[in-house]
C-alpha cells in the first residue's frame, strides 16, 4: 500500500500535557502498528519530562528545541537538523520559542 499525507490533512490537535502548549498528528501508522510517521508543533515556549517509550527519529522543519538527559549534555536541534532518541530515555525537552519537525516512531506512537 502506498499512503501520501497532504499539506492540508496534517490535521494536528493539541496534546494536553504539562509545561507544553504542543499540537501533534500521526497520519501514517503501519497495518502491524510497528511504525508511526507524522508532525509536532511546539506553539510556545515549553519544558517539559519526557520518557520515550519508542524509538524516535525526527527531521527539524523550523525553529530549536533542546534535549536534556541526566548522562550526557544537553543537545540542540535546529531546522535542517535530523535527531534519533533511544526508547527507554528519559528527558527534559525544552523549547525556547517555537519548533515544528516530521518524526518516526517505532514502535508506533498515537499519542496515547
Amino acid at each position: 500500500m502506498i499512503h501520501i499525507v497532504r499539506k492540508s490533512e496534517r490535521e494536528l490537535k493539541l496534546f494536553p500535557i504539562e509545561g507544553a502548549t504542543v499540537q501533534v498528528s500521526d497520519p501514517v501508522v503501519s497495518a502491524d502498528k510497528n511504525l508511526s510517521a507524522g508532525f509536532t508543533e511546539y506553539l510556545k515556549r515549553s519544558r517539559l519530562e519526557w520518557t520515550f517509550e519508542y524509538n524516535e527519529v525526527f527531521y527539524m522543519l523550523e525553529g530549536t528545541l533542546e534535549i536534556h538527559t541526566d548522562d550526557q549534555d544537553p543537545v540542540r536541534f535546529c531546522a535542517g537538523d535530523l535527531g534519533h532518541i533511544e526508547k527507554g530515555t528519559s528527558a527534559v525537552i525544552v523549547v525556547p520559542e517555537h519548533a515544528y519537525f516530521v518524526h518516526f516512531t517505532q514502535p508506533a506512537w498515537c499519542g496515547d
